[in-house]
């Protein structure tokens, strides 16, 4: 015979309705209880009849994370789990599931966009900056439907968004190398065009002033993309007649690459030159010496996503939420002079 919410209620010594509200992720009860609730719901085997709540509340019960499903990077890059990861960690102990749904059938089929909000196929949305469109918000904030942008928003729009806060990345790893007696700084990242890219270069810029130094245009690249870029980007570096001593990668792939141009160079890392580069991804520590790199928790953006999109679609409210999360830096071999 099935578990019933009355065998829960009796087994956690509370009421109907407490398991209820705790099933619907009421605020009204307190954490400790809904934890309760929820370890004796798994001990039963119980699980709650979800067609009968999306009925009973006009819930789908289904949260969206827009992806580029085309592009076969997005399913070999390990930050897209760990964003997965971090919102279906927080969905499905309150009774969540995610869907994947694919960018460009939103881009090129508005039916298909539509049937999302209009039909209520989904309770909400999370979406990559680069989705981000001033019709697109009209339609959603016209319908009430809620979304969360993964990113910070080039416009001042006023939506819930989080991201990680470049600028401060951009800031401490360049810091970190000054610290360490390294005196020309040069910055290799992706297109400028891309706002985090910007904001990591405004934390580069930000460093050096507060060190009394200027920038210099020939230290700073943008071309930064594969492993290929960064030897070539490290031999043009190399063969400045004031080539820099220390440099900051936005990509650590990149920087693997750069790596390589300096021992190809017989110079060493990092004795003559300094490396931080970006993402803590597990291949950082295989580089030799071991790369320096900004850590940038991904498992956390997607929990903060997710955090924000249920409290929308729970507790509607004018008031949005903006949220930069910090990033640490791990010291290794590429930075660290004796």
């Amino acid at each position: 015979m099935s578990v019933t919410i009355k065998d829960v209620a009796k087994a956690a010594g509370v009421s109907t309705a407490t398991v209820s509200r705790v099933l619907n992720n009421s605020n009204l009860i307190s954490p400790k209880t809904a934890e309760k609730v929820r370890n004796v719901m798994h001990e039963l085997g119980y699980f709650p009849n979800n067609i009968a709540r999306s009925f009973a509340h006009q819930s789908t019960y289904i949260v969206a994370l827009v992806v580029n499903i085309d592009d076969a990077t997005a399913f070999n890059n390990p930050f897209f789990y760990q964003i997965q990861y971090g919102i279906e960690k927080y969905i499905c102990p309150r009774g969540y599931y995610l869907m994947i749904v694919n960018e460009n059938t939103l881009n090129l089929n508005g039916t298909a966009f539509s049937k999302l909000f209009f039909e209520k196929r989904v309770d909400g949305l999370i979406l990559p900056v680069s989705l981000l469109r001033k019709n697109l918000v009209k339609k959603m904030e016209e319908q009430k439907f809620p979304f969360v942008i993964i990113g910070e928003p080039e416009n001042s729009y006023d939506i819930n968004w989080v991201d990680i806060n470049n600028k401060m990345a951009g800031e401490i790893s360049t810091t970190h190398l000054l610290n360490n007696k390294y005196k020309r700084i040069a910055f290799v990242s992706g297109n400028l065009k891309d706002i985090f890219n910007k904001n990591r270069l405004d934390g580069y810029l930000t460093a050096l002033k507060k060190h009394g130094l200027q920038p210099e245009p020939e230290l700073i690249k943008e071309r930064g993309f594969s492993k290929e870029d960064g030897y070539s980007i490290m031999t043009d570096f190399l063969e400045l007649k004031n080539p820099p001593d220390g440099i900051v990668f936005t990509d650590n792939i990149v920087a693997f690459g750069a790596l390589s141009a300096i021992k190809d160079q017989g110079l060493n890392v990092p004795g003559d030159i300094g490396i931080v580069s970006f993402d803590n991804y597990p291949v950082a520590e295989l580089s030799d010496p071991k790369m320096t790199t900004v850590d940038i928790d991904l498992f956390d953006l997607g929990i903060q996503a997710a955090t924000m999109l249920l409290k929308e679609i729970q507790l509607p409210s004018a008031t949005k939420q903006q949220s930069l999360l910090s990033v640490q830096l791990i010291k290794r071999g590429t930075s660290e002079r004796n």
